[in-house]
């Protein structure tokens, strides 16, 4: 089953100081408080006998995370913990996690649609943390003590890369995500999970998931099945995250079911989807994106593509969805060739970039590939889309961009969603540079031939 766990209170309160001994102390006293107050607090789970734990579950990894807005804190850390055998972790408190002359702890277990049993815990890694950790659980008056096993690979391993190039097809609540594996990295197991974004957060602020499946090293390609492991299906219209995970097996065996006791080191990355409607493109590129920024900045979360491309190739890019775009290109990334936007509102957008020290504009319809003049853009924004469209701003499906690039290379750019009313054109300050000059660009259009087929 599925046990990941964002980092614990006290991991926030007190790892975010990096070494001030009063902060991790006074953050001890505030979750000790916060553990008090729920025990007595009216409806809280009264105590429960604890039983065992379930040993093939133990575990203690290092996990690298990509960024993400499920509620996992992004960066390299420790995981480990235990499933707490029936009744379950629901009422159960980690209480101490004892490594040598570090103590972790403590932490109130929440259990997930997927595994009810499960209670662990979260540090940011530390390489001279390779040992095993104690876990003492309490209930009520009840105690449970337990070993983890030792870090399941040296402290000085190389971490397990993210996948790249992750995709989504196909309409309805069974879409096919297809992912690359970078070539410097075979996985001895791949493990996927689905996070619904739409339910309310947990108890710890983490988003429940709603499907866990492990999968051999050499897939590479994963389809959602109707049924999913918590007994749910994905709705039209909720918003979820794709949990792809490149897992490294202790002794390089398979990884059987979805226990974690198997797991040496692994990386989880995350991606934005909704189910696709009929008539979207055949493969669509999708994004990590983080938490979101203070509405008041204007802009919404920033997405963040992965992707190796090539000339001339149509890539279709699954943003969030506001009154407008701004689109960039990494560092060393090939500039963007041309741009083809949906078919939302009117069907008319305003375009705008920068040629030199010239600021041109221009108005683009719907469905209609436009290239950027010799050489390419490195940025550029999309305006004009209407509040009246009624467009969910949370629905990452429903303004798809298509993009070409100029030679071939990795697009590694971001797409940041403008949620304010944005000055008009001729006011705009674009990419940080003074526009120089306005001018209009004469349409050079075409439309693809075909669909794109992707890889």
């Amino acid at each position: 089953m599925f046990r990941d766990r964002m980092p614990t209170v006290t991991s926030r309160f007190a790892y975010a100081a990096r070494g001030s001994r009063l902060d991790y102390h006074r953050a001890l006293g505030a979750v000790g408080m916060i553990l008090a107050s729920l025990s007595a607090s009216p409806g809280y789970v009264s105590a429960l006998p604890l039983n065992t734990v379930n040993p093939d579950n133990s575990h203690n990894f290092r996990d690298t995370r990509s960024l993400n807005d499920v509620g996992l804190g992004q960066g390299t850390v420790n995981q480990f913990g235990v499933d707490i055998n029936p009744p379950g972790s629901q009422g159960t408190n980690l209480l101490t996690a004892v490594q040598g002359s570090i103590t972790v702890g403590p932490r109130l277990c929440v259990g997930l649609a997927v595994d009810a049993n499960f209670c662990g815990q979260t540090i940011p890694f530390n390489p001279s943390l390779g040992g095993a950790w104690t876990l003492t659980f309490a209930n009520g008056a009840d105690r449970l003590a337990t070993t983890t096993p030792a870090l399941g690979t040296p402290p000085g391993s190389p971490e397990v890369p993210f996948p790249e190039r992750v995709t989504i097809s196909g309409s309805g609540s069974n879409p096919t995500f297809n992912w690359i594996v970078p070539a410097s990295f075979t996985p001895d197991a791949i493990r996927v999970a689905v996070f619904d974004k739409t339910a309310a957060p947990l108890a710890n602020g983490m988003r429940d998931v709603v499907h866990v499946q492990a999968l051999s090293g050499d897939a590479r390609q994963f389809t959602v099945p109707t049924l999913l492991s918590s007994g749910q299906s994905l709705k039209q219209g909720n918003n979820y995250s794709m949990m792809i995970q490149l897992v490294q097996t202790r002794g390089h065996g398979p990884l059987v079911g979805t226990s974690l006791g198997a797991i040496a080191a692994r990386s989880s990355s995350f991606f934005e989807f909704t189910v696709l409607e009929r008539g979207a493109p055949p493969q669509v590129l999708l994004p990590t994106v983080g938490p979101a920024p203070d509405p008041r900045t204007g802009f919404g979360p920033t997405y963040h593509f992965t992707a190796p491309v090539v000339p001339n190739e149509l890539v279709f890019i699954d943003p969030f969805v506001a009154i407008g775009y701004k689109y960039a290109t990494g560092v060393g990334d090939p500039n963007f060739a041309s741009v083809m936007l949906p078919e939302v509102g009117d069907n008319l957008f305003n375009v705008s970039f920068s040629t030199g020290q010239n600021l041109m504009q221009l108005v683009l319809g719907a469905k209609t590939q436009f290239f950027f003049p010799d050489g390419g853009v490195n940025a550029f924004d999309v305006t004009g889309i209407e509040r009246s469209a009624m467009l969910d701003p949370q629905n990452v499906t429903a303004f798809i961009t298509g993009l070409t690039f100029v030679s071939q290379g990795n697009f590694t750019g971001t797409m940041t969603p403008l949620l304010a009313p944005t000055p008009e054109p001729t006011t705009m300050l674009l990419f940080g540079m003074t526009a120089g000059g306005l001018g209009w660009l004469r349409l050079r259009t075409r439309r693809p031939s075909e669909e794109p087929t992707g890889e």
